[in-house]
């Protein structure tokens, strides 16, 4: 059940877990990370959250649900003001996720190139495993690529 302090719609933790579709464990999961707090605490020791924890953890479950970790996540957060518009927070949640893409694909390029060198040094290493010869001639292809 909600409460009413100064003018603004408190949650009980079962409340704001139940809107957002989550357990209050992974509630009080989210808080253990620093990712969620309650805005309040009752006279009682129960949390309570507002409106605008509600949409955090809603913001938090969405990102989830697409398989961003908790740490990128957090990352999310720190580059929002959750209190933003909705166009503002789009755009800037864009921009971020923008980044990281460039980001991504950057290394992923890198590790195409690794994956290349690695390929063509396990292909001379199989050409090599079968040469006849018992010494190889400083021009053989193989030895070059292997010694670079």
């Amino acid at each position: 059940m909600s409460t009413e302090s100064n003018n603004k719609r408190l949650l009980k933790i079962g409340d704001i877990a139940n809107l957002a579709k989550v357990t209050p464990r992974t509630i009080r999961y989210y808080e253990e990370l620093g990712l969620l707090a309650p805005s309040e605490m009752s006279s009682g020791g129960f949390r309570l959250y507002t409106e605008n924890d509600l949409l955090r953890l809603i913001f938090i479950k969405r990102f989830k649900d697409l398989d961003f970790s908790l740490e990128e996540i957090r990352k999310l957060l720190e580059g929002i003001n959750l209190t933003q518009s909705k166009e503002e927070k789009i755009k800037t949640i864009y921009q971020l996720l923008e980044e990281e893409f460039r980001q991504i694909s950057s290394r992923l390029a890198e590790l195409k190139k690794s994956q290349l060198r690695i390929k063509n040094a396990m292909y001379s290493l199989d050409i090599c495993k079968n040469c006849s010869l018992s010494k190889c001639p400083s021009e053989c292809v193989h030895k070059k690529t292997l010694l670079e």
